[in-house]
């Protein structure tokens, strides 16, 4: 049996389209994602889990507003892997959140009042870890991570 010419068009056309997708997902890049010089860095009181707050360039700063910078809270696994995500308005919100605010260590969250809420999900297998760590850079290079404003 033949399949018409469009419909075998489309087919292929569907085809290298998710070919494009995975390629995608498979190459992205972590960019600023991971940083030479973290503004901050917090472990988990069991030691798996790791909490990166890094600054993203800024085009212009005036002298002194380096805390001014936009930047990522980025949630690793013990094996290094990106697990969580969220876009920060500014640096210096992170430790002026609320006064006598801290970060909450739970067993299925992390979180932070008015700055910080990521769920802790383990990755139950390699495959897993590498996709969800892909997805992740993807999501953060898009632009569709969760904000700090949504939490205040």
């Amino acid at each position: 049996m033949t399949i018409a010419k469009p419909i075998r068009a489309c087919l292929n056309g569907f085809a290298l389209l998710g070919a494009a997708a995975i390629i995608t997902v498979a190459f992205v890049p972590e960019g600023n994602l991971h940083c030479d010089e973290p503004y901050l860095v917090e472990k988990s009181p069991d030691g798996r889990w790791t909490l990166t707050v890094c600054g993203r360039p800024m085009f212009f700063a005036m002298p002194g507003g380096g805390s001014d910078a936009p930047g990522w809270i980025v949630l690793r696994d013990e094996n290094g892997a990106i697990r969580g995500v969220s876009d920060l308005g500014m640096l210096q919100l992170y430790g002026g959140a609320v006064s006598g605010s801290k970060l909450e260590w739970s067993n299925d969250r992390v979180t932070r009042r008015m700055v910080l809420d990521l769920p802790l999900d383990r990755a139950t297998n390699p495959l897993e870890r590498w996709w969800t760590d892909r997805l992740w850079r993807l999501r953060a290079l898009a632009g569709l991570t969760p904000d700090d404003d949504s939490l205040r």
